[in-house]
């Protein structure tokens, strides 16, 4: 208890350091965010550190794992070995590489994905643990299995969750808010005293993000959204594989709303002839925050999602009510803009 009073406090410290220093490093790195009137919502330069910062957080933890820890946290991600582990860090070095470069200069929607893709074969092709081999239903009691589409499937999988974080990511506090809530799931239904730890980490740099996010301080930027995105990829995945704790459908339920906004939008999008890749402000956080305000409207796209983990969690009930339900309720949530 004592070992892991004092990591929280060093990872206070660190995060204090960092966020006290935030527009230091973006100076730095010439990393802002520019206001755009068309598509953003704040009028000044905002640092674009989110996924650098905690680029450094899971690094001091990973450190501490691998001398402290006896690789509790890196065997949970099938690090077994240094050579594993420095590959592991390779390719989130490399996400964060790309998301920074997509900052700075907003590279072709091709290029960033095609990027994604290879830096995600390379990792699941040498860990293969991580590849999603079959589909469980739990309400259907269906089990297909995937066979040899098992490592192309995981890989658009971690492609579609990287795109659909990346288009809901859009007003101060919903990211950390969602990634928070997500976190303390994980941290709540494992047993692996590793990802517990990991965790712990991940909620306290997310609570240190949304002080300063709040007040437009620090954005996550295609940097963080992009390590985001393939770490909770990773923690999912592991979790459906390795547990019966996750199904098909509650892993829907869990992503339900990103995953809604990106069809919804892609599929507006090219009805109306503009390019489906192409930012605009009309996302679900758009049409909420125009309505409610920026408070409310976090609110409002985060409780149903901790309604539905308790009623699956803690009541039962059934998945496919709850994720129709949870359709009704995007569906109600976006009416207002859709008969304008």
């Amino acid at each position: 208890m004592l070992q892991i009073l004092s990591l929280i406090i060093i990872i206070l410290i660190l995060n204090f350091f960092l966020f006290k220093n935030n527009i230091s490093f973006s100076n730095k790195l010439n990393l802002f965010d520019k206001p755009n009137l068309s598509r953003k919502l704040h009028k000044n330069l905002v640092p674009l550190n989110g996924g650098i910062f905690y680029f450094f957080n899971i690094t001091f933890i990973f450190v501490y794992d691998y001398f402290f820890n006896n690789l509790k946290i890196s065997l949970f991600f099938g690090l077994e070995n240094e050579i594993e582990i420095i590959y592991f860090f390779l390719i989130i070095f490399s996400l964060l590489f790309l998301g920074v470069i997509d900052d700075k200069l907003s590279l072709k929607p091709l290029t960033k994905t095609s990027l994604s893709l290879l830096l995600f074969f390379s990792f699941l092709f040498i860990n293969k643990s991580f590849n999603i081999s079959e589909l469980r239903f739990e309400s259907f009691s269906k089990v297909i299995d995937l066979f040899n589409i098992s490592l192309i499937f995981t890989i658009v999988c971690l492609c579609i969750l990287q795109i659909s974080f990346n288009m809901y990511d859009g007003i101060n506090l919903q990211s950390s808010i969602y990634y928070s809530t997500l976190t303390l799931f994980f941290f709540i239904i494992t047993d692996n005293y590793g990802l517990k730890l990991f965790c712990i980490v991940t909620i306290i740099y997310l609570i240190c993000f949304s002080i300063y996010n709040y007040k437009s301080k620090i954005f996550l930027g295609d940097n963080g959204v992009y390590i985001f995105s393939f770490i909770f990829s990773l923690i999912i995945i592991k979790i459906y594989n390795t547990s019966s704790k996750l199904y098909v459908e509650s892993i829907l339920i869990l992503l339900l709303f990103p995953f809604l906004d990106l069809i919804r939008l892609f599929l507006v999008r090219l009805r109306n002839n503009t390019n489906p890749f192409e930012g605009d402000r009309n996302h679900i956080h758009h049409i909420l925050f125009n309505k409610f305000g920026l408070v409310r409207s976090n609110l409002i796209l985060i409780f149903p999602l901790i309604v539905s983990i308790i009623l699956l969690y803690k009541f039962n009930f059934n998945l496919v009510a709850i994720l129709f339900v949870k359709i009704l309720i995007y569906l109600f949530l976006i009416k207002k803009k859709t008969n304008e």
